[in-house]
């Protein structure tokens, strides 16, 4: 069958199909589909989807799987006493913060001293509200000195509650002596190298007068030790180098000039520099009955 002849047939069907048929007579159809050639390759079109640029930006709109990020605590800051620790070897307290001045709410605390470099040098830690100051009296959490002339600290002070926290802070305060009383009674005036000697040098600075002098002061109170003599220490770098050596010497002459007393009985110990470089009176207790043991 030519192609020609197929739309005859397709138009003379359904009239075939309405004539009427003779009885017994047997009518046989079949349903035909006629498909044309493909002319070509399917063509694949991708379903519907956002574009990159508009994928970013609702992602970044939601916090669902990263967590809300925490609001940073509110910071006051505080100055400390400067005028006290600026004169010559103040006594502890270095610092202190009182309850008064907090003002905020909260459960759970921590108040840290921080020195120049960041690094706490003593942390304290509670719950509840303050009942009292906190104070800092230049020891570390072990009970030893810390406290190194010549160097700064501020304290950090953490309350939270709920969740939220705020933070009071001191501004930095350079501490450059300070007096210290041990158990046994014997003080302490410590000063910083630099404010006794020239720098790199065994000549006395400018400033040098009103922290020798505060020695000699205490040291003719005093009087003089058990064995007789009066007693300084040089902590330096290198206890032994020429520097140390000739700084002792100063020392001794200068001591011995002030109080006035024998050469002999003033004692400079040399030692290496555990906390900074620094100069220091050991005063013994005041004179006063002995106490006895039993």
């Amino acid at each position: 069958m030519t192609p020609a002849l197929l739309p005859l047939l397709l138009l003379a069907a359904p009239r075939a199909a309405a004539a009427p048929r003779p009885a017994g007579e047997t009518v046989i159809s079949q349903s035909i589909t006629i498909r044309a050639k493909s002319s070509g390759p399917s063509v694949s079109v991708p379903p519907p989807s956002p574009t990159p640029p508009v994928v970013d930006e609702v992602l970044g709109s939601l916090s669902l799987g990263r967590g809300a990020a925490p609001a940073p605590p509110e910071r006051v800051r505080v100055a400390p006493d400067a005028a006290r620790l600026d004169a010559p070897f103040p006594a502890p307290p270095f610092l202190a913060l009182s309850p008064e001045n907090i003002r905020a709410l909260y459960d759970a605390w921590t108040f840290e001293v921080l020195d120049s470099r960041g690094n706490a040098v003593r942390r304290r830690r509670g719950v509840g509200r303050l009942r009292g100051a906190l104070v800092w009296d230049g020891n570390a959490d072990d009970g030893l000195l810390a406290l190194a002339p010549g160097r700064s600290y501020r304290y950090r002070f953490t309350g939270r509650r709920g969740g939220r926290a705020f933070v009071v802070e001191s501004e930095p305060a350079r501490i450059g002596s300070f007096s210290r009383t041990d158990f046994s009674g014997e003080t302490r005036l410590e000063a910083a190298a630099d404010l006794v000697f020239v720098p790199g040098s065994a000549r006395f600075s400018p400033a040098a007068g009103r922290y020798l002098d505060a020695m000699t002061a205490a040291l003719r109170a005093a009087g003089p030790r058990q064995d007789g003599t009066y007693r300084l220490e040089l902590d330096a770098a290198s206890p032994r180098g020429r520097l140390a050596r000739s700084r002792a010497a100063a020392l001794a002459a200068r001591l011995a000039a002030s109080i006035p007393d024998d050469l002999a009985r003033v004692k400079v110990a040399v030692v290496r520099a555990a906390r900074a470089p620094a100069v220091a009176a050991l005063v013994p207790p005041a004179a006063g009955p002995a106490l006895r043991i039993k």
